[in-house]
């Protein structure tokens, strides 16, 4: 197996996963899909990066699961607020904003959604990965020509959002 096949698979489809994730959470709480996203298509990258590290050092490393369950709470928050700093530096703008949630950071983490996180991250991890791991052994040919491709559009659609957006950004100025 080719481990960058593997960890581009995996940072595909958790990419999207969390998109139809954040979907779902925002229909449960408003009543209507998000319309407001960072990128144009299906993807959130952010769920991509911060599962990608934990499903590599869970599978390719010896850590204990204590370790682990430190990490669940650590990777993903950490991911959160860097993503969420940068976005707000470069681009002006916070895409979401935890201010009026105890125990908040810059509004960008909070102690709340990192407890989510934890037993998210949980979840993937002991029951969704192994069989996305079965389905990428089964299906190793297709995939690794796919998930370029994927990743591809990916960068396709950032490079697009982000000259978009510092346009938009150089216009108010």
């Amino acid at each position: 197996m080719s481990w960058l096949s593997y960890i581009c698979f995996i940072f595909v489809l958790y990419s999207f996963l969390g998109w139809v994730l954040e979907e779902i959470y925002c229909f449960i709480v408003t009543g209507h899909f998000k319309e407001d996203g960072f990128l144009n298509g299906p993807f959130k990258p952010m769920y991509g990066f911060a599962m990608a590290i934990i499903i590599y050092i869970s599978e390719f490393t010896m850590l204990s699961n204590t370790l682990l369950w430190i990490l669940f709470f650590i990777v993903p928050t950490t991911v959160e607020y860097i993503s969420g700093y940068l976005m707000k530096k470069v681009f002006n703008k916070m895409y979401w904003d935890y201010s009026d949630h105890k125990f908040n950071i810059d509004g960008f983490v909070c102690l709340r959604f990192s407890l989510y996180w934890i037993f998210l991250t949980a979840f993937v991890v002991y029951i969704l990965q192994p069989l996305v791991s079965i389905m990428f052994y089964n299906y190793f040919d297709l995939i690794s020509n796919i998930s370029p491709l994927f990743i591809g559009y990916i960068l396709i659609d950032f490079v697009m959002t982000t000259s978009s957006l510092n346009i938009n950004y150089k216009a108010k100025d």
